[in-house]
């Protein structure tokens, strides 16, 4: 390995970790909502900033309730009548931008930035 190897590998991994902290800082200083949509319909949207504690939702579904757990860090799927529970499994969704799905549901919990700048993802000329 050269010299200049070692520094070019050394700036890489720096570049690698500001980037991954610029990323997660930006997402923590924006407020999160949740959408619940059931087949493709929004039912409920919750700004989880204003939430003070856990709070269970129930949801009729085809094959019986689903409950929904959220509160001012992320949401959950604590029941659900669906025979794999692969969206109980799921765990936790803390991060804009994650979604539990419930295929057989038809149910959809997704987290959402309220922030005005993330509106676009890019503009196009």
């Amino acid at each position: 390995m050269r010299k200049n190897d070692g520094r070019l590998i050394a700036v890489m991994a720096l570049a690698a970790v500001l980037s991954f902290l610029f990323i997660n800082m930006a997402q923590k200083g924006s407020h999160k909502e949740l959408v619940i949509q059931k087949d493709r319909a929004v039912i409920k949207r919750v700004d989880l900033g204003k939430v003070t504690a856990d709070t269970k939702l129930t949801i009729d579904v085809d094959d019986g309730q689903m409950i929904i757990v959220y509160n001012k860090e992320g949401a959950w799927v604590e029941s659900s009548p669906c025979p794999d529970k692969i969206c109980i499994k799921e765990g936790r969704i803390q991060k804009p931008g994650e979604t539990i799905a419930c295929v057989p549901e038809k149910v959809l919990l997704t987290l959402q930035s309220t922030a005005k700048e993330r509106e676009h993802d890019a503009i196009l000329r």
